[in-house]
């Protein structure tokens, strides 16, 4: 899965680059080492290649374990995930077990905050807010959970949520099930949340939306 034709535009100061279908691990190694670089750079001196930067990309299958993640994340064999094709990364974001795969659309916001911004249950919030307003653009009524990171409609889980901080430099974001196949959740505890059941915007409209459309309209939030 590697059919990459990038784009790339400027939202205010922050440059977002559309992905397309690419390896999740390598899309994983670009935003750490651009994490590193923020992290790095004196303020107000971030070069071209430096500054700030919105990943959108959909990846390849993948299970990541967060730092809060178990053992018994994981509901089948590994070699059975192996067969499938789905990797497993263990990632440095909150949060636990999730999957990533074809369908899905990820967001990862690679921003410098400023004293003034480092309030990261604000920012996670902004996240959920940022997919609530793009469902609502399709009318689909999404809902947060008062006990839980992420976005709903109805009891179905549309879109889950991890940030990673170092030296006050984002990471990873969100991912917004757009279409395809969501079986895959069923083999592990989405978000260490037992029998979540998991949806998607195609599922909720009986049509997929156009993803170039979603990626604009989430890029704009």
């Amino acid at each position: 899965m590697e059919t990459s034709n990038v784009s790339t535009a400027i939202h205010g100061d922050v440059l977002v680059k559309q992905l397309g279908e690419v390896s999740f691990a390598r899309t994983h190694c670009d935003m750490l080492e651009l994490q590193r670089q923020l992290g790095t750079a004196p303020s107000g001196t971030l070069e071209q290649h430096r500054r700030e930067t919105l990943f959108l990309f959909e990846p390849s299958p993948v299970v990541t374990l967060g730092s809060a993640a178990t053992s018994n994340d994981i509901l089948i064999e590994e070699d059975l995930l192996d067969a499938r094709g789905v990797e497993i990364h263990e990632v440095d974001r909150g949060g636990e077990a999730t999957y990533h795969g074809p369908g899905q659309l990820l967001a990862y916001p690679v921003l410098k905050l400023s004293p003034a911004e480092r309030d990261l249950h604000r920012l996670l919030r902004s996240l959920e807010t940022a997919v609530l307003e793009t469902l609502e653009h399709w009318r689909i009524e999404g809902r947060r959970e008062p006990d839980h990171t992420g976005v709903w409609v109805g009891q179905h889980k549309i879109a889950s949520i991890g940030l990673s901080v170092r030296r006050w430099v984002t990471g990873h974001g969100l991912a917004l099930c757009v279409s395809g196949d969501l079986d895959p959740f069923g083999w592990i505890v989405p978000c260490g949340i037992r029998g979540c059941p998991v949806t998607s915007m195609e599922r909720e409209l009986g049509h997929p939306p156009a993803r170039e459309e979603v990626e604009a309209i989430l890029a704009d939030r």
